[in-house]
């Protein structure tokens, strides 16, 4: 049967079947979604060097708004910080629905190849953050404050890791300052890799 193009009564069955059967569209199509994923791989493998970056140009900014911060080593401000922006990027792509799982899949495996070529022990880690975040998600939103403001659960949740992370300690419920970095910094690195898979 031979299809074309229709613009009578019928014409949305008819183009439908037209786009669907057409050999040169269903082609066209599967190029299209080989580039896609080409893209993201792309993107993937990037993703843990720009996040290594942001960390390592993040930590005098922060030194000055936060004087505490001063006491942090670099190395562990770096490291803690590339893993929270991995963190989004990847919990990011989990819930894009127009990736299909298989290609999440892949995508993932190319994330992690480069994460550990920077930091050996980064699927561990990411394991961590994501375990603490998953937990500490589920508390916040329990509370009326946060029923209030749904906005910050999950860089607040992600800030109170990177903070008693990067101090190596469980800060103290009256720290004001530790709260206040808790939510900028959770902030900081949510905004910047959230919308990573639209670039």
């Amino acid at each position: 049967m031979c299809l074309e193009y229709s613009s009578g009564p019928d014409a949305w069955n008819n183009n439908y079947q037209y786009f669907a059967y057409n050999p040169t569209f269903v082609g066209l199509g599967k190029e299209m979604k080989k580039r896609e994923l080409k893209k993201h791989i792309e993107s993937a493998e990037m993703l843990p060097q720009a996040a290594h970056t942001l960390a390592i140009g993040s930590f005098t900014k922060f030194i000055d708004k936060f004087p505490s911060v001063q006491q942090i080593k670099p190395e562990r401000w770096d490291f803690i910080l590339t893993i929270a922006g991995i963190f989004v990027g990847v919990t990011k792509l989990y819930q894009d629905a127009h990736i299909p799982e298989n290609e999440k899949t892949i995508i993932i495996e190319a994330v992690t190849k480069a994460s550990i070529q920077i930091y050996p022990d980064a699927v561990e880690a990411s394991d961590d953050c994501r375990t603490f975040v998953d937990r500490t998600y589920d508390a916040l939103a329990k509370l009326a404050s946060y029923q209030d403001n749904p906005q910050f659960i999950f860089s607040d949740s992600l800030g109170t890791w990177i903070v008693w992370n990067i101090f190596e300690r469980q800060t103290e419920e009256d720290d004001e300052e530790s709260r206040q970095l808790m939510r900028v910094i959770g902030g900081y690195i949510v905004h910047s890799f959230i919308s990573w898979w639209e670039q």
